[in-house]
């Protein structure tokens, strides 16, 4: 028996929304390099690593894509980020997500 769908283009956005805030805000997030992960352990790891090798991190979204019916959300941002060891960051990426029914994010695309 499957659950109902709960998506809509509001909640997804949202999610991502959601999702790129808790990064800034150094809750676990991403490694850019074309890479998946999947599963909310997988998906924690890298973004723990990722929070602990940097001092400063934003999150600009530009564009938001969203396939409600199909729980799928791509973005394009400009990621504004400094490493612990001064590196500084400029850059334009995108992030490709699934989302399940319940509105909770299952995959990332980096």
């Amino acid at each position: 028996m499957s659950q109902t769908n709960t998506n809509t283009h509001l909640s997804l956005t949202a999610t991502i929304t959601t999702y790129f805030t808790s990064i800034d805000a150094s809750d676990p997030p991403p490694r850019p390099s074309n890479t998946t992960f999947t599963g909310r352990d997988a998906i924690y790891t890298i973004l723990s690593d990722f929070v602990s090798r940097s001092a400063k991190i934003e999150h600009q979204i530009q564009t938001v894509v969203v396939d409600e019916r199909a729980g799928k959300v791509a973005t394009q941002q400009r990621y504004l980020g400094k490493l612990v060891d001064g590196t500084e960051k400029d850059m334009l990426t995108c992030n490709f997500f699934d989302v399940d029914d319940q509105g909770k994010i299952e995959r990332v695309v980096f």
